[in-house]
């Protein structure tokens, strides 16, 4: 009986382990191993731009590592700040035999060229009836590319268009418009709003200034909020337009940049923009605007429109405004009613890319309740970094703190004290971000290098003047020339920045 129980336990034992895989399989199986690898390759995407699952093939045990750290069943998408190129190994087990494979693919930013977004638009006019005041129909088909396939995202009929801007209106065929959704919508991965903004950014042959300037927004510790920015190629009525640059509508929204603001109370949260081309409207301030010694604002919120505004809100921040100004001549108080080191991260950009509507336009502001005066989001950069000639666009000197270009920024940097932490915020600035921004200048102009050629093949502008490009931009005939332009004036300006804010001249606040 002995005898039998031993030999049931030999079988049963014998049994159990033929069930487990390879322990007595001695065959070879490379060349079955090559095949699955062969397909794995060709299968696996070479742009990863959201989660991805990995394969999983019947008979073979595949186990998978990326950046030196073992995954299980997907690739797992975190936003990189620009492209980066990645290495997924895997290694496929069957039987005994046992080999390892490398597969390289790009990690694809959602401002990459590489996500070949396309905006249709289907208007019941000829684009050319289309003007700045009134919106018409238009039906919206949104495609991207999704690991590598080609999808249809966004499908509707319940969206209107109308134009935008103002010189970038009139300066040529290819214009800039307003894309507003009925509903809140989102587009490309972007917040979930109503309003978008598709810039022409005609004059700027690199397309990257906007872009560039949001991503050095995003790594700065004191400005809150950065515009999300998408490239897309625009069709109307299956014609092409262009390559475009698809961001946020500058706006007080609860899914973007967001600030409590009751119109029936005054002590609420404002929000405000220096513009200039008031004096152009034949406008009254005290109501929807506001001009503090000279300097004209419109009030974006409280809503004017709202049944509960008054004149009174325009009265109570006109006086705020006046109190910033005169604590900032008498050089003392203005702690408590500015947040400086917002002030200082704001106009260090401004500053270094030579904004020429520091002191124009399209320099927002806003007060929370019982908060200081902040500045943001920033805005329109297409004609900075070098792009216009009609101002000192070199990268020498110092532009933004002038009285006849930004007041504010002048009676902030008259202080002593200012000027000593907005040197000290310079250098920690130009040691740590700008770096960063100098590795994604060359891989962002390369993702949208052939869409850009695209482009330029409809709008043949390269090497020709267009308003307001220095000779030393229109000059240029090719897109990377375009790129490499914007890294240079970058790497000058930045450079001599360093240098003059650690000058007996800047101490003694002479610019």
């Amino acid at each position: 009986m002995k005898k039998l129980n031993v030999l049931m336990l030999v079988f049963l034992s014998l049994f159990l382990l033929s069930g487990c895989e390879g322990f007595l399989d001695n065959t070879d199986y490379t060349d079955v191993i090559l095949e699955l690898s062969e397909t794995l390759e060709d299968d696996l995407p070479l742009m990863v731009n959201m989660d991805y699952v990995l394969p999983e093939h019947d008979g073979f045990n595949i186990t998978w590592k990326m950046d030196d750290v073992e995954i299980e069943d997907r690739i797992v998408y975190e936003r990189p700040f620009y492209d980066q190129e990645k290495v997924l190994e895997f290694t496929i087990k069957k039987g005994k035999t046992e080999l390892s494979f490398e597969h390289e693919f790009t990690l694809v930013s959602p401002e990459s060229g590489h996500n070949f977004n396309k905006i249709y638009l289907t208007l019941p006019v000829s684009l050319g009836q289309v003007n700045k005041e009134d919106y018409v129909d238009a039906e919206v088909k949104v495609e991207t590319v999704q690991n590598g396939l080609v999808i249809t995202e966004l499908e509707t009929s319940e969206a209107k268009l109308r134009g935008r801007g103002n010189s970038t209106w009139w300066l040529a065929d290819k214009k800039p418009y307003r894309l507003r959704f009925d509903n809140n919508t989102s587009i490309l991965g972007m917040r979930t709003a109503k309003n978008y903004v598709l810039l022409a950014d005609h004059s700027d042959k690199s397309f990257i200034r906007n872009t560039v300037v949001q991503k050095m927004v995003s790594l700065m510790e004191h400005l809150p909020y950065a515009l999300e920015v998408r490239y897309v190629e625009l069709y109307v009525n299956e014609e092409y337009r262009g390559l475009y640059v698809l961001t946020e509508q500058v706006e007080v929204h609860k899914n973007k940049f967001t600030i409590e603001s009751t119109p029936g109370i005054l002590n609420t949260g404002y929000f405000l923009e220096m513009d200039q081309r008031f004096y152009d409207q034949n406008r009254e301030p005290g109501f929807d605007w506001i001009v503090v010694r000279s300097i004209p604002y419109e009030i974006k919120e409280p809503d004017p429109e709202d049944a509960l505004y008054t004149a009174n809100h325009a009265t109570y921040i006109f006086e705020y405004m006046i109190e910033v100004e005169n604590a900032l001549i008498a050089k003392s108080g203005y702690e408590g009613l500015i947040d400086v080191n917002n002030w200082i991260d704001h106009f260090i950009i401004h500053e270094l890319v030579k904004n020429v509507d520091v002191g124009w336009s399209s320099v927002f502001m806003y007060k929370e309740k019982d908060g200081p005066l902040k500045y943001g989001p920033l805005w329109d950069f297409d004609l900075a970094i070098g792009n216009a000639d009609y101002i000192d666009y070199g990268p020498e000197n110092f532009y933004g703190m002038r009285q006849y270009k930004n007041r504010l920024f002048k009676l902030m940097m008259d202080i002593p004290e200012i000027r000593t932490q907005f040197a000290v915020r310079y250098r920690d600035f130009y040691d740590t971000i700008l770096p960063e921004i100098f590795e994604l200048i060359p891989v962002l102009g390369e993702s949208i290098e052939p869409l850009a050629q695209i482009n330029f093949s409809k709008w043949d502008i390269m090497g020709s003047y267009v308003w307001p490009n220095p000779w030393e931009v229109w000059t240029l005939t090719t897109h990377e020339e375009q790129v490499n332009y914007v890294t240079n004036y970058l790497s000058s300006r930045s450079v001599w920045l360093y240098h003059a804010v650690d000058t007996n001249s800047y101490r003694n606040g002479q610019f």
